[in-house]
């Protein structure tokens, strides 16, 4: 198996939606333990897990480690692996092409050589959100970030020896484009639930808490205090909200990626989720 499409993402909310527009495109969550990836994944994967030092490692909430996939699916002789950045600052000044250079060096002929593998193929796609910037601010960025001339929402190119694509997450009825995928999903989970989101929107409004009260609370034999910045936001709420009613407890991760207030024909009939399909659709040459 020598073709890899490598996905970046902004958080787990992206994979477990971009998971659920794959998987109803005949792709599968890939099963197989680290030691059971095809070489030279396996070594490589093995090493970026067992170069963190015991002594180091501390008991706390830990972010993802952006060396080691997220999840991965398959599709034939295609694996998508994704990458998750825990936010679009990490994307930036480096931090994506790191992984790029981690894959592409995997290609060296003579490592090839030496461990017995053919030349990998790979695709890098990227998924962001349009936020408040817009679609062609937000490419600016990517073109800058990756040294590239053009760069258009889900379109391949070419660089070098691999190919590149990007989708960015916005509000079609937004007369500038902007947007994040909450957008998108809300649209997909309202479509046949409008009286569950409608009395969850009105709840929300009702309840409405001052902006201090959405800050980190620091609780302590010492203080009482807010830190940081607000953390309400009303979309994510939203989806919280109705995804209660179904996975009590769970994440908005976990109810997006398992929610039928997104069905099939949804996925396949929405706009977004045609182009976005486009990326992965047309596989990486042999």
């Amino acid at each position: 198996m020598n073709k890899h499409i490598i996905v970046f993402c902004e958080g787990e909310h992206d994979i477990a939606f971009l998971t659920r527009v794959l998987l109803v495109q005949g792709f599968e969550p890939y099963t197989n333990k680290v030691k059971d990836f095809d070489p030279p994944l396996n070594k490589l994967y093995h090493g970026n897990l067992s170069n963190k030092k015991i002594e180091n490692y501390e008991f706390k909430f830990q972010r993802p480690k952006r060396r080691v996939p997220y999840s991965v699916l398959i599709n034939n002789d295609v694996l998508v692996i994704f990458h998750n950045f825990d936010g679009d600052g990490t994307f930036f000044n480096g931090g994506s092409n790191s992984i790029v250079e981690m894959y592409l060096a995997l290609n060296n002929e003579r490592i090839r050589k030496i461990n017995g593998y053919d030349k990998l193929n790979y695709r890098f796609l990227y998924f962001l959100d349009s936020d408040e910037q817009g679609i062609e601010a937000r490419l600016e960025a990517l073109k800058e970030e990756l040294n590239i001339e053009t760069l258009n929402s889900h379109e391949l190119i070419v660089k070098d020896d691999y190919e590149v694509g990007c989708y960015i997450f916005h509000d079609n009825e937004h007369p500038e484009q902007y947007g994040q995928l909450e957008n998108i999903i809300l649209k997909l989970m309202n479509t046949d639930n409008q009286n569950i989101f409608e009395d969850g929107i009105k709840f929300i409004d009702d309840n409405c808490l001052n902006a201090d009260r959405s800050k980190k609370f620091i609780c302590n034999e010492l203080t009482e205090n807010y830190v940081g910045n607000p953390q309400f936001k009303k979309m994510k709420s939203m989806i919280s909200v109705a995804g209660q009613l179904q996975f009590s407890g769970s994440s908005n991760a976990v109810i997006i990626a398992n929610t039928d207030y997104i069905k099939k024909d949804h996925l396949l009939d929405d706009l977004h989720c045609r182009n976005i399909f486009t990326l992965f659709n047309t596989l990486p040459e042999a």
